[in-house]
Protein backbone atom coordinates (compact mmCIF):
# COMPACT_ATOMS: atom_id res chain seq x y z
CA UNK A 1 0.00 0.00 0.00
CA UNK A 2 1.11 3.79 -0.21
CA UNK A 3 0.16 7.01 0.29
CA UNK A 4 -1.08 10.32 -1.88
CA UNK A 5 -2.02 13.72 -1.01
CA UNK A 6 -1.83 17.22 -1.44
CA UNK A 7 -0.78 18.81 2.08
CA UNK A 8 -1.66 22.31 1.12
CA UNK A 9 -5.40 21.36 0.41
CA UNK A 10 -5.67 18.54 3.46
CA UNK A 11 -6.33 15.66 1.23
CA UNK A 12 -4.61 12.75 2.63
CA UNK A 13 -5.29 9.28 0.47
CA UNK A 14 -3.71 5.96 1.06
CA UNK A 15 -4.39 2.69 -1.42
CA UNK A 16 -3.80 -0.79 -0.78
CA UNK A 17 -3.39 -3.84 -3.52
CA UNK A 18 -4.65 -6.92 -2.20
CA UNK A 19 -2.50 -9.43 -3.64
CA UNK A 20 -3.39 -13.23 -3.43
CA UNK A 21 -0.79 -15.47 -2.28
CA UNK A 22 -2.12 -17.88 -5.30
CA UNK A 23 -1.62 -14.79 -7.54
CA UNK A 24 1.40 -13.05 -6.24
CA UNK A 25 4.07 -15.13 -8.64
CA UNK A 26 1.57 -14.28 -12.12
CA UNK A 27 1.18 -10.51 -10.82
CA UNK A 28 4.56 -9.91 -10.74
CA UNK A 29 5.65 -12.01 -14.33
CA UNK A 30 2.80 -9.52 -15.91
CA UNK A 31 4.63 -6.55 -13.87
CA UNK A 32 7.90 -7.52 -14.99
CA UNK A 33 6.89 -8.55 -19.03
CA UNK A 34 5.56 -4.77 -19.15
CA UNK A 35 9.32 -3.50 -17.65
CA UNK A 36 10.66 -5.58 -20.35
CA UNK A 37 8.68 -3.88 -22.89
CA UNK A 38 9.43 -0.62 -21.76
CA UNK A 39 13.50 -1.58 -21.44
CA UNK A 40 13.06 -2.52 -25.44
CA UNK A 41 10.18 0.26 -26.36
CA UNK A 42 12.20 3.18 -24.72
CA UNK A 43 15.27 2.42 -23.49
CA UNK A 44 13.74 2.23 -19.71
CA UNK A 45 15.86 -0.39 -17.13
CA UNK A 46 13.69 -2.39 -15.69
CA UNK A 47 14.68 -1.44 -12.42
CA UNK A 48 13.89 1.82 -12.77
CA UNK A 49 11.83 3.15 -9.70
CA UNK A 50 8.35 3.97 -11.17
CA UNK A 51 7.38 7.02 -9.29
CA UNK A 52 4.15 8.37 -10.33
CA UNK A 53 4.70 12.02 -9.29
CA UNK A 54 8.42 12.35 -10.75
CA UNK A 55 7.22 10.42 -13.82
CA UNK A 56 4.61 11.76 -15.28
CA UNK A 57 5.91 15.57 -14.33
CA UNK A 58 8.80 14.80 -16.91
CA UNK A 59 11.47 14.35 -13.89
CA UNK A 60 14.37 12.25 -13.89
CA UNK A 61 16.17 10.44 -16.73
CA UNK A 62 15.39 6.98 -16.57
CA UNK A 63 18.25 4.92 -18.52
CA UNK A 64 19.64 8.34 -19.43
CA UNK A 65 16.60 9.20 -21.59
CA UNK A 66 14.23 11.98 -21.15
CA UNK A 67 11.01 10.91 -22.48
CA UNK A 68 8.04 13.17 -23.10
CA UNK A 69 5.62 13.47 -21.34
CA UNK A 70 3.20 11.93 -24.09
CA UNK A 71 5.11 9.04 -23.78
CA UNK A 72 5.18 8.98 -20.27
CA UNK A 73 1.60 9.24 -20.01
CA UNK A 74 0.77 6.52 -22.05
CA UNK A 75 3.28 4.05 -20.49
CA UNK A 76 1.29 5.21 -17.27
CA UNK A 77 -1.73 4.12 -18.54
CA UNK A 78 -0.20 0.77 -20.00
CA UNK A 79 0.73 0.23 -16.39
CA UNK A 80 -2.83 0.78 -14.82
CA UNK A 81 -4.09 -1.50 -17.67
CA UNK A 82 -1.61 -4.29 -16.50
CA UNK A 83 -2.24 -3.84 -12.97
CA UNK A 84 -6.56 -3.93 -14.27
CA UNK A 85 -5.87 -7.30 -16.09
CA UNK A 86 -4.58 -9.43 -13.13
CA UNK A 87 -8.41 -11.12 -12.02
CA UNK A 88 -6.80 -11.87 -8.35
CA UNK A 89 -5.57 -8.08 -7.54
CA UNK A 90 -7.98 -5.82 -5.42
CA UNK A 91 -8.01 -2.46 -4.89
CA UNK A 92 -8.98 -0.45 -2.22
CA UNK A 93 -8.60 3.14 -1.80
CA UNK A 94 -9.74 5.34 1.30
CA UNK A 95 -9.41 9.50 1.31
CA UNK A 96 -10.01 12.47 3.61
CA UNK A 97 -9.27 16.11 3.69
CA UNK A 98 -8.71 18.39 7.06
CA UNK A 99 -7.71 21.66 5.86
CA UNK A 100 -6.69 22.39 9.84
CA UNK A 101 -4.30 19.42 10.21
CA UNK A 102 -2.86 17.04 7.17
CA UNK A 103 -1.29 14.86 10.11
CA UNK A 104 -4.81 14.25 11.54
CA UNK A 105 -5.88 13.69 8.23
CA UNK A 106 -3.68 10.93 6.96
CA UNK A 107 -4.25 9.32 10.03
CA UNK A 108 -8.09 8.83 9.58
CA UNK A 109 -7.58 7.56 6.07
CA UNK A 110 -5.34 4.89 6.94
CA UNK A 111 -7.68 4.23 10.08
CA UNK A 112 -10.38 3.39 7.76
CA UNK A 113 -8.41 1.59 5.49
CA UNK A 114 -6.95 -0.70 7.55
CA UNK A 115 -10.49 -1.03 9.08
CA UNK A 116 -11.70 -2.09 5.55
CA UNK A 117 -9.08 -4.34 4.92
CA UNK A 118 -9.62 -6.52 8.18
CA UNK A 119 -13.53 -6.57 7.24
CA UNK A 120 -12.97 -8.09 3.76
CA UNK A 121 -10.38 -10.20 5.34
CA UNK A 122 -12.93 -11.28 8.14
CA UNK A 123 -15.80 -12.10 5.15
CA UNK A 124 -12.94 -13.87 3.28
CA UNK A 125 -11.15 -15.49 5.75
CA UNK A 126 -7.88 -14.74 4.97
CA UNK A 127 -4.85 -13.19 7.21
CA UNK A 128 -3.53 -10.27 5.82
CA UNK A 129 0.01 -8.83 5.64
CA UNK A 130 0.39 -5.44 5.13
CA UNK A 131 3.73 -3.87 3.45
CA UNK A 132 3.78 0.02 2.96
CA UNK A 133 6.51 2.55 1.27
CA UNK A 134 8.77 4.18 3.83
CA UNK A 135 11.73 4.05 6.07
CA UNK A 136 10.40 2.81 9.16
CA UNK A 137 10.23 6.17 10.58
CA UNK A 138 6.85 6.57 10.29
CA UNK A 139 5.17 5.71 13.80
CA UNK A 140 1.07 6.03 12.57
CA UNK A 141 0.93 2.34 10.91
CA UNK A 142 2.21 1.03 14.31
CA UNK A 143 0.02 3.61 16.49
CA UNK A 144 -3.07 2.55 14.68
CA UNK A 145 -2.43 -1.12 14.98
CA UNK A 146 -2.25 -0.60 18.60
CA UNK A 147 -5.63 1.05 18.82
CA UNK A 148 -7.69 -0.62 15.93
CA UNK A 149 -6.08 -4.46 16.58
CA UNK A 150 -7.85 -5.62 13.85
CA UNK A 151 -7.97 -9.27 14.16
CA UNK A 152 -7.50 -10.60 10.48
CA UNK A 153 -3.91 -8.16 10.27
CA UNK A 154 -1.31 -9.82 13.02
CA UNK A 155 1.04 -7.49 12.73
CA UNK A 156 1.49 -3.62 11.73
CA UNK A 157 2.73 -2.58 7.76
CA UNK A 158 6.21 -3.52 7.42
CA UNK A 159 8.23 -0.81 5.86
CA UNK A 160 9.85 -0.95 2.40
CA UNK A 161 11.42 1.45 -0.04
CA UNK A 162 9.58 1.40 -2.89
CA UNK A 163 12.25 0.72 -5.31
CA UNK A 164 12.84 -2.69 -4.02
CA UNK A 165 9.10 -3.72 -4.89
CA UNK A 166 7.16 -3.98 -7.92
CA UNK A 167 3.99 -4.29 -6.02
CA UNK A 168 4.70 -0.59 -3.80
CA UNK A 169 5.36 0.70 -7.31
CA UNK A 170 2.26 -0.37 -8.74
CA UNK A 171 0.48 0.92 -5.43
CA UNK A 172 2.11 4.17 -6.12
CA UNK A 173 0.90 4.75 -9.59
CA UNK A 174 -2.83 3.49 -8.47
CA UNK A 175 -3.04 6.22 -5.14
CA UNK A 176 -1.53 9.13 -7.56
CA UNK A 177 -3.84 8.00 -10.36
CA UNK A 178 -7.00 8.13 -7.61
CA UNK A 179 -5.31 11.07 -5.65
CA UNK A 180 -5.62 13.30 -9.38
CA UNK A 181 -9.31 11.98 -10.27
CA UNK A 182 -10.44 13.42 -6.37
CA UNK A 183 -7.98 16.58 -6.76
CA UNK A 184 -9.32 17.75 -10.01
CA UNK A 185 -6.34 19.96 -9.95
CA UNK A 186 -6.22 21.91 -14.09
CA UNK A 187 -2.39 20.75 -14.33
CA UNK A 188 -3.60 17.31 -14.41
CA UNK A 189 -6.69 17.29 -15.69
CA UNK A 190 -5.51 14.81 -18.46
CA UNK A 191 -5.57 12.13 -15.37
CA UNK A 192 -9.47 12.84 -14.13
CA UNK A 193 -10.87 10.27 -16.19
CA UNK A 194 -7.94 7.37 -15.62
CA UNK A 195 -9.14 6.02 -12.58
CA UNK A 196 -12.65 4.74 -13.63
CA UNK A 197 -11.29 4.01 -17.52
CA UNK A 198 -7.80 2.29 -16.56
CA UNK A 199 -9.51 0.42 -13.17
CA UNK A 200 -13.02 0.11 -13.68
CA UNK A 201 -13.22 -3.36 -11.95
CA UNK A 202 -11.71 -1.17 -8.89
CA UNK A 203 -14.06 0.19 -6.51
CA UNK A 204 -13.94 4.32 -6.13
CA UNK A 205 -12.31 6.17 -3.94
CA UNK A 206 -14.47 6.12 -0.25
CA UNK A 207 -14.22 8.98 1.61
CA UNK A 208 -14.53 9.37 5.28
Amino acid sequence: MDESGIPRTGLALYTALGVPTADAADILHAWQALRDRWSHDHGIPPEYELHANGFLAGRGRPGGRNPRKIERYRMAQEALDVIAAQPGLHITTVYTQDLTHWGLAKRRAYDRLLRLLDQRATETGEILALVVDGDGSEHLYADAHLRLRPSRIPHPAAAVPAHTSPHLQMADLVAYCACQTIARRPSRQFMWGWHARHLPKATAPERC
